[in-house]
């Protein structure tokens, strides 16, 4: 994914969100890394479940449909629908999870136990930490 802002004239900021360290937080999943060019620095997006109910219906437009069928080759196609395949059981797995009662933390537990001000990736090793004690 590649951003642009008048602040940085020519130059763009390269982020390949694949790599990105995922934390859960009480209202949000927060995205964390280093931005491969044009200098690494870090980075943290925070997103709520608004924003990824946006960005799906941003993904779901024809238009959006058009310039992808368009321009992916076949086996791009099927990646990213495996990926919606998968995407969607694992809702509906999580989902079940927590409606039987067998999900072990609660998201809002999870930001809880991790310490004040923590970056992303400490409080990632926090929580290995935890579980395996």
């Amino acid at each position: 994914m590649r951003f642009w802002s008048e602040g940085l004239g020519d130059r763009e900021l390269v982020i390949n969100l694949d790599r990105a360290d995922l934390a859960a937080k009480e209202d949000r999943l927060e995205l964390g890394g280093v931005v491969d060019a044009p200098a690494p620095w870090e980075y943290n997006i925070k997103m709520q479940v608004d924003d990824w109910a946006a960005i799906l219906k941003t993904a779901a437009r024809p238009d959006t449909g058009e310039f992808i069928a368009s321009r992916a080759s076949l086996p791009l196609l099927i990646r990213i629908f495996g990926g919606l395949v998968v995407f969607v059981v694992m809702l509906a797995v999580f989902r079940l999870r927590r409606r039987i009662g067998l999900d072990r933390t609660a998201p809002a537990e999870q930001a809880a136990a991790a310490p004040a001000g923590a970056s992303i990736t400490e409080a990632r090793v926090a929580s290995r930490l935890r579980e395996s004690a």
